[in-house]
């Protein structure tokens, strides 16, 4: 399978180069020899492509909204209707951004660990690398579809203490039997996914938490009409039975405890 983007195809057009088939994976010397018999004329600004010897893949899905993958910071991340679903001017790769909610709800190997929204996985990978388990909530088939595509995301399919589950976390966690120690939600924007930043939600999350424990709760930026959206998180959680503990401003969003 060989994985390209215009930009691969434009570098080799000028001679052979050092380039990535796989979304800078990996990086070998090529030729534009290498493309021979996919449909370059096909390949267009912005989007990015899967090659498997025969068919030649846009990573791109209508699904009521446009779902695709861009490459930003150096790796693909995922794109709905235009807009990114992964912060990366605030970081240099956007792994980072999932490290560090790692290191800020301090999940170790005693853990056991609630992703609510899946995108891509970058974050329920990051967090099942140091939990003893990761459950993770996606409701787009097509975004998971994306992220089976993406080579940045096979670890999400293939480790061992990575639970996927395919619905809207909004009616799956209260099925759930799990107490979970810490905490992940990382919803899309209130304006799109309303119901994941009401206090029935944040009760629903309070009663699948032991006592104690950690929430990270990404909201957006603390612009004019988010900075009204943190209040009103910060009333509904500490309502539904979270201490608030503070706003993190890089990761736009904050943590709480479940009392």
């Amino acid at each position: 399978m060989i994985f390209l983007d215009k930009g691969v195809v434009d570098t080799l057009r000028k001679g052979p180069a050092e380039v990535s088939f796989d979304f800078g994976r990996t990086f070998r010397k090529a030729s534009i020899r290498d493309l021979e018999g996919i449909p370059l004329g096909d390949i267009r600004e912005n989007f990015l492509y899967a090659w498997d010897g025969k068919d030649l893949y846009a990573l791109a899905i209508f699904d009521r909204h446009l779902y695709r993958l861009r490459i930003m910071a150096g790796k693909p991340i995922l794109e709905v209707d235009g807009l990114r679903m992964h912060l990366v001017k605030e970081f240099t790769d956007v792994f980072d951004y999932s490290e560090e909610i790692v290191r800020i709800l301090g999940i170790g190997p005693e853990d056991t660990v609630l992703d609510t929204c899946t995108g891509l996985g970058y974050t329920a990978m990051a967090a099942s690398r140091r939990a003893a388990k990761v459950v993770t909530v996606e409701k787009s088939r097509a975004a998971l579809s994306l992220a089976g595509w993406n080579p940045w995301s096979r670890e999400l399919f293939s480790s061992s203490n990575i639970s996927i589950i395919n619905g809207d976390a909004f009616e799956e966690v209260p099925r759930m039997r799990e107490k979970f120690t810490k905490i992940i939600h990382d919803p899309p924007r209130f304006s799109r996914a309303g119901n994941l930043y009401s206090g029935e939600f944040y009760r629903r999350l309070a009663s699948v938490s032991r006592p104690g424990a950690l929430l990270f709760h990404y909201f957006g930026s603390l612009g004019k009409g988010e900075r009204r959206i943190s209040v009103e998180v910060k009333r509904r959680l500490s309502a539904a039975g979270w201490e608030f503990l503070g706003f993190h401003p890089r990761l736009q969003g904050c943590t709480a405890r479940r009392v």
